[in-house]
């Protein structure tokens, strides 16, 4: 579970930093290769996926287990979900056609 919770925790903050980084022309090229877009493209769909999972897991955890003895990352998963789909409409509202 900690692993699970660590990818979730990496996707959107690796998604936004080689967004910020292409912009800013700082990978050196890379950024306008179809590669770049391609992984920004799946980091932009798999991103919130991952989270939402690792939302509805937690929720699954913590109903599980007593009221008493609930301690887990619900709160965490939540703020994941919530800045996974704030990173995506960010990068939606910087789209230029």
């Amino acid at each position: 579970m900690r692993f699970f919770r660590s990818i979730a925790f990496v996707l959107p903050q690796l998604q936004i930093l080689l967004f910020v980084c292409g912009t800013l022309d700082l990978l050196g090229g890379w950024n306008q290769t179809d590669a770049a877009m391609g992984i920004l493209m799946g980091l932009f769909l798999l991103s919130p996926l991952v989270t939402l999972a690792l939302l509805v897991t937690e929720t699954a955890v913590v109903g599980k287990r007593k009221r008493g003895h609930a301690r887990g990352g619900f709160g965490f998963a939540l703020a994941l979900f919530v800045e996974a789909l704030a990173i995506d409409l960010f990068m939606l509202s910087q789209v230029r056609m």
